[in-house]
């Protein structure tokens, strides 16, 4: 159980997830994927859909079976406990290592765009002060905030493609040959980089109705989906490939281009404030794993109290990690998305091959 000692549904679980996989979403999407799959890489989000689904139906599959509380206790009942704490040490430190890259992003993104002349440091100390308060608190209260942000989101995507429509360009992304089913899946591992994120929440434990997992991960994968299609048919349907995979935030340079019968213009500042939001989640879900997964190595009676001083932590990391969003960028296409396919992919299936081999799925 998670160390507040309470529980949260499925559906929160994912809210949770949902929402921190926004900002990368945003990001990753139209530069990455456009550059792996081209116009096609719309392609590539359906066919990560159909990857997605495969890979929910085995989570479902093992911590149904083996009716584990969380991927520790499911990781015990597999590969035992020495192993189990080599697993959860990785996560937990690659949770650290993801809460400060996206505490940076957060802070360059903000000095790129709208506060040129703010000090990073100032926008780094202002954001983990906030997600510390979320990791201190509650985690039934941070999965409220996650759902609440979800209404914020949808909205706001829809909003935002009923705003393009007039000038999104579909021929950019047509036609579709032979020669782009290389492209179009390697863009689909990429996207699955991003999803994975549903193996940090699975860290959080304390999950009420994991039997329910099938149905809400499902359903999330439905709105992750359609989330990546609008990101990327708005971008590359306005930019065209290539401005959007040299434009270091391309979404947000297409979103500045919206008009709504010439009256309504600079929508960016509506999507700027749905970007501090998802970044508020996903650093928190990040610190708050971090924290649990101390709690699960050492006998900590008040593990929360480490919320913030990992928050400074991460601050630290955050400001070394990186001299400016170019950086950044190659770090997450380099790294971050080959290390979040390894944890989040690579292991859970040879984790369920282990238990069906030790028939522990029988």
């Amino acid at each position: 159980m998670q160390y507040d000692n309470r529980q949260i549904s499925v559906r929160q679980l994912f809210a949770i997830i949902i929402a921190a996989t926004m900002p990368p979403i945003i990001q990753v999407v139209p530069q990455l994927v456009g550059r792996l799959a081209g116009g096609a890489g719309w392609v590539s989000i359906l066919v990560a859909a159909g990857f997605f689904l495969l890979f929910i139906l085995m989570l479902h599959q093992m911590f149904s079976k083996t009716n584990a509380a969380d991927f520790y206790d499911l990781f015990k009942k597999t590969v035992g406990k020495v192993l189990a704490k080599l697993l959860i040490i990785a996560y937990g430190t690659w949770a650290f290592l993801l809460a400060a890259f996206y505490s940076r992003a957060f802070a360059e993104r903000f000095t790129t765009t709208i506060l040129p002349n703010t000090p990073t440091s100032f926008l780094l100390i202002l954001l983990l002060a906030f997600c510390a308060i979320l990791v201190y608190g509650k985690l039934e209260s941070f999965a409220r905030f996650a759902e609440l942000s979800l209404y914020l989101f949808g909205g706001i995507f829809l909003f935002l493609i009923f705003a393009a429509l007039p000038t999104i360009d579909v021929t950019r992304m047509i036609p579709i040959t032979t020669f782009d089913a290389a492209p179009i899946l390697r863009g689909s591992f990429t996207i699955m980089g991003i999803w994975s994120f549903s193996i940090f929440g699975l860290c959080l434990g304390g999950v009420s109705d994991l039997q329910n997992l099938k149905k809400q991960g499902i359903k999330s994968g439905i709105f992750l989906t359609a989330t990546a299609l609008i990101t990327f048919i708005i971008t590359i349907g306005i930019l065209g490939v290539n401005w959007a995979i040299r434009t270091d935030l391309p979404f947000f340079t297409a979103v500045q281009t919206i008009r709504i019968l010439n009256i309504v213009e600079r929508l960016e500042a509506l999507f700027l404030t749905f970007w501090v939001i998802a970044d508020l989640v996903v650093v928190s879900l990040f610190l708050y794993v971090f924290v649990n997964v101390l709690r699960k190595l050492f006998p900590l009676k008040k593990p929360k109290k480490l919320a913030f001083p990992a928050a400074i932590g991460v601050y630290f990391l955050a400001a070394a990690i990186a001299n400016n969003l170019f950086e950044l960028n190659r770090l997450s296409s380099d790294i971050i998305i080959p290390v979040n396919i390894i944890l989040g992919i690579i292991v859970p299936i040879l984790i369920f091959f282990v238990a069906i081999l030790r028939k522990n799925m029988t």
